[in-house]
């Protein structure tokens, strides 16, 4: 970076870094688009994350904005190939120093567009004017942003999980409760794992909302290891005034539940195992207990051989394909 307001960008860029928290170091070096690293490390000493930065200082890159967000140019085939296939998750970092806005962008195939609807040979990011670098809401994205392959990334998500499907596995338990606040956009409420290893009861929580999606297809997602069915001692005096309700008839003079329809266990082995308690129309609330799916099992068995030293890992077929 060669005059002073590169360097001024830098420099804010630094000093923001470090009070967030992360260690900023830069690369002096000029090459093809990388100006700093700057890597977050938890009190345990245990890296946490690493992120490259191409740093653009000067008032110059803010001229083209449009809606909610600033036009990034000038990106050519070598840079885009280069911050796309990085080991490291890349941003890009703008500066104004006339009023010290800074902003970023991650710098991935998703965020990287090709100029002239598809057809042009340069490249452009669009970088939004709410994405401050660096605010809460940053760091919590830039923690979960990663340029790992999406295979590595979900088998990542599984492993995350392992525990859990250990635990099932040797015989213990694990439920899933959770308070969906219905016919709300915003998704929110409340998920928490309930889990049993025989020895010990401990809660994990999962503090996020997920808007516009219905509990009973983020379960799945959330889990995808997992086969749900209700908790049925959880649900019983619920299924039963539904029953009640459904099948049967109150016979004042006797005092007694008459069956009309189906039995009570008939009756409940039609419910839907993935089902809820509905508080006053606002709130569904959700006792599932979780058991291994054939995903599940199959991520074991998986999970056990990687693990384990093979001899002849390093062997591959000389040739070529027909």
């Amino acid at each position: 970076m060669a005059n002073s307001t590169e360097r001024m960008g830098v420099y804010h860029c630094g000093k923001i870094a470090e009070k967030n928290n992360w260690m900023f170091r830069e690369q002096p070096i000029d090459d093809i688009g990388i100006d700093a690293h700057m890597e977050l490390v938890e009190s345990t000493g245990k890296p946490k994350q690493l992120v490259a930065l191409q740093i653009k200082s000067g008032s110059s890159w803010f001229k083209e904005k449009k809606d909610d967000y600033i036009i990034f140019r000038n990106i050519n085939n070598r840079q885009y190939n280069y911050w796309t296939m990085n080991s490291l998750p890349c941003i890009v970092v703008l500066y104004n120093p006339d009023d010290d806005m800074c902003i970023w962008q991650k710098l991935t195939k998703d965020t990287i567009e090709r100029t002239n609807n598809g057809k042009g040979a340069g490249f452009f990011v669009k970088v939004p004017l709410s994405q401050i670098f660096l605010d809460d809401s940053s760091n919590e994205k830039l923690l979960t942003f990663t340029n790992l392959p999406e295979h590595i990334t979900n088998y990542n998500f599984l492993l995350s999980q392992k525990k859990f499907m250990q635990i099932i596995q040797n015989g213990g338990q694990i439920k899933l409760h959770s308070m969906e606040w219905i016919h709300k956009s915003s998704g929110r409420g409340n998920t928490e794992l309930i889990v049993n290893d025989g020895k010990t009861i401990q809660k994990y929580s999962y503090p996020y909302w997920f808007p516009f999606t219905p509990y009973t297809m983020v379960f799945p997602q959330l889990f995808p290891w997992a086969n749900f069915s209700a908790d049925e001692d959880f649900f019983e005096e619920n299924d039963k005034n539904l029953w009640r309700e459904y099948h049967c008839y109150y016979d004042k003079e006797d005092n007694e539940w008459l069956v009309v329809g189906d039995t009570f266990e008939e009756f409940r082995k039609k419910l839907n195992p993935m089902r809820s308690i509905d508080h006053a129309g606002e709130v569904a609330e959700y006792m599932m207990i979780l058991t291994l799916n054939e995903l599940g099992k199959s991520f074991l068995k998986v999970d056990n051989f990687v693990s384990q030293n093979r001899p002849y890992a390093n062997a591959r077929p000389t040739g070529e394909y027909l």
